[in-house]
């Protein structure tokens, strides 16, 4: 190597180097310090339910693959502007569509499926080409002269062609070459030449379904996801409708709050009347106000309630509203109790092993355990592959030339075996073992989830009944209450009991009311559980989606 070749070497090394040295000195993030003592600065709210404008708009199309919407189109949308006379409905609709977690939970099934293709590549054709370009000047001695001499020699060779590997272990390619050599020594000769190689495995990897394992369980994977998104997506629907139930009970208890507050007010300013003119002692005013400050203490916490029990639910619709976490909502559903014909705990119990979400993706789990006990099975055989290689071959003086003596009788041909087998072949063995251990264990586990979710149901139906039964046992009580304080007061107005009685019937009173809102909610919202954890949420309102099959095991 002559001195500037060295010099080129050297200077491309040292250029390198700080190339890299100043990758490596490269800000991972950027960052900014804040400093507390600044006025904060108020940004425009944004609508809850608008994207932002970092959201990946290029995914839109894949992700609505996956998005549940309701069978019925004449559905109408909560208004854009406002969220006045909200259904369930709706409440749900604007879930399904807004929610900005069900957004991140659909591009699961999407990023699940790109792995998919990518096993799928393994069997897709490749293309390939080559050339190479070589000079050089050997050096011998003449015994004759007495003296070196040099002899330049030079060739160049292109090709190119396809490989492309199949499902039943068989390996090709199809190969087109040319190279021509030149040399002070000898003629300039072109070879061509058209080459056939195959590749057959006969023991491992030449079983097809071992070699389709792969994407098989790439394909139970996203179909697992599918499951699991459907899961996310009935917890979501659940979650929106006991939201809603939640913050019809809060406004209803605010409701009945405020009337017990103004019925405690009225009894204080009665109390002090018939004190001024002399009918009760003064003692008893004492009793009634601190009965007012007991009222009022109830009704700010169930104001506080209600506001939480809103955010919430604006959390869960998200909606294109122009207000933002200050928008008011009004319900139209009422809390009133719904007509339901339940079926049996077995008609319950077998709706559930066919629909619930986690129970198929259970399946699909064990699935692919049993994918992979075809591969670990296909790893214990020895390799014996036989291989095959055929070409036909033209020379000539000439590009053209070579071409044209493919036809002649130049030919090149061979064929053999290539063996190959581990004398212990422990780590094949272990991993088979392995295999097999967490496919069975995968199938127990779909077993054990099956108790777990007979379980569930019975006792969700159980709730039902309960919750039912509590609502005519609160009402029955209520209307006792009612009496009772009716009959108290009676009794402090002829001065037979004091304003402490009237209000410990008056607080059972309320107790009462409350109760009975609260006997109805838990009755909605112990249906909504109970079709929850049977699978049928979705399809009892109507919204279709993936993941909504039984997957069956072999």
């Amino acid at each position: 190597m002559n001195r500037s070749a060295t010099a080129l070497l050297v200077s491309s090394l040292f250029l390198l180097g700080g190339c890299l040295n100043n990758v490596s000195q490269a800000p991972i993030v950027t960052t900014r310090a804040v400093d507390m003592a600044a006025a904060p600065t108020l940004s425009q709210q944004q609508p809850l339910g608008e994207p932002s404008p970092s959201d990946p708009e290029a995914f839109t199309d894949e992700r609505q693959e996956f998005a549940f919407h309701p069978i019925a189109p004449q559905l109408e949308k909560p208004p854009a502007d406002h969220l006045l006379d909200l259904s369930v409905e709706q409440a749900v609709f604007s879930a399904l569509r807004h929610n900005r977690a069900l957004v991140v939970e659909q591009f699961n099934p999407v990023i699940a499926n790109t792995f998919v293709e990518t096993e799928r590549a393994i069997f897709d054709p490749l293309l390939f080409a080559r050339g190479s370009l070589e000079d050089n000047r050997d050096r011998s001695f003449s015994p004759t002269d007495h003296r070196f001499f040099s002899i330049d020699e030079s060739s160049r060779s292109i090709s190119g062609g396809a490989t492309a590997f199949f499902p039943s272990g068989t390996e090709a390619s199809l190969e087109l070459s040319q190279s021509r050599d030149e040399s002070e020594n000898s003629r300039t000769t072109e070879e061509a030449r058209v080459g056939l190689n195959v590749t057959q495995a006969l023991l491992r990897g030449g079983s097809v379904a071992a070699n389709l394992a792969a994407i098989h369980r790439a394909q139970a994977a996203a179909l697992a996801s599918a499951y699991e998104l459907r899961g996310f997506t009935e917890n979501l629907v659940a979650s929106v409708e006991s939201a809603y139930w939640d913050y019809a009970l809060a406004i209803r208890q605010v409701e009945i709050f405020e009337e017990s507050y103004d019925l405690a007010k009225r009894q204080r300013d009665d109390i002090h009347t018939r004190i001024t003119v002399g009918q009760i002692a003064e003692t008893e005013e004492v009793v009634a106000s601190a009965e007012l400050a007991l009222r009022r203490q109830q009704l700010i916490d169930a104001r506080n309630d209600r506001e939480q029990a809103r955010l919430t639910l604006l959390r869960l619709l998200n909606p294109p509203a122009a207000h933002g976490w200050d928008e008011q909502v009004t319900l139209t559903d009422r809390a009133v109790i719904p007509e339901v014909s339940l079926g049996s705990p077995e008609e319950h119990e077998a709706l559930a092993v066919r629909l619930r979400p986690e129970l198929n993706e259970a399946r699909l789990q064990a699935r692919r355990g049993e994918l992979e006990t075809i591969q670990t099975k296909n790893g214990l055989l020895p390799r014996l592959d036989l291989f095959i290689t055929l070409g036909k071959t033209g020379y000539a003086r000439s590009f053209s030339g070579s071409l044209e003596d493919l036809d002649g009788p130049g030919y090149d041909f061979s064929a053999g075996l290539d063996f190959e087998f581990p004398v212990t072949n422990r780590a094949a063995q272990a991993l088979d073992r392995r295999a097999r251990a967490s496919h069975q264990q995968a199938l127990f586990s779909v077993e054990n989830l099956k108790q777990l979710i007979a379980l569930e149901v019975r006792t969700a139906l159980l709730e039902v009944e309960r919750s039912l039964q509590q609502i005519d046992a609160s009402a029955a009580r209520r209307v006792l209450q009612e009496e009772v304080l009716r009959a108290e007061t009676v009794r402090f107005r002829v001065g037979t009991a004091t304003a402490l009685d009237v209000a410990r019937v008056g607080r059972d009173l309320l107790e009462s009311r409350i109760n009975e809102v609260e006997a109805i909610v838990n009755y909605r919202q112990a249906l909504i559980n109970l079709y929850l954890l049977d699978g049928t949420l979705l399809l009892r309102r109507g919204i279709q989606g993936p993941g909504a099959e039984e997957v069956v095991l072999p």
